[in-house]
């Protein structure tokens, strides 16, 4: 592709990790995602809190990862379990 072509963004690539801790039912699945063609990452475009949360979905602080909490069916939570948590606040 030349330098003055642009890009049409037709084919893309997700990547999902899970995090989870040991002793939880609860996991965290952040999935990313670029254009095949040229390489440029995805930006979630939704407008969720940025951060991390074992109760709700979050973005990294660029958009460019979605964080899911996520949960196998007819696993129990554990609602006194404490899990590490922080989110950021855009100030205009």
């Amino acid at each position: 592709m030349s330098g003055s072509a642009q890009c049409p963004h037709v084919d893309f690539q997700f990547d999902v990790k899970v995090a989870r801790f040991e002793d939880d039912t609860i996991k965290q699945a952040d999935i990313t995602g670029k254009c095949m063609n040229c390489d440029k990452p995805l930006v979630f475009f939704c407008d969720l809190p940025m951060g991390v949360s074992w109760t709700h979905p979050t973005l990294s602080i660029d958009a460019q990862e979605l964080r899911l909490p996520v949960l196998v069916l007819g696993d129990e939570v554990d609602e006194k379990k404490k899990r590490p948590s922080f989110s950021v606040r855009e100030i205009r």
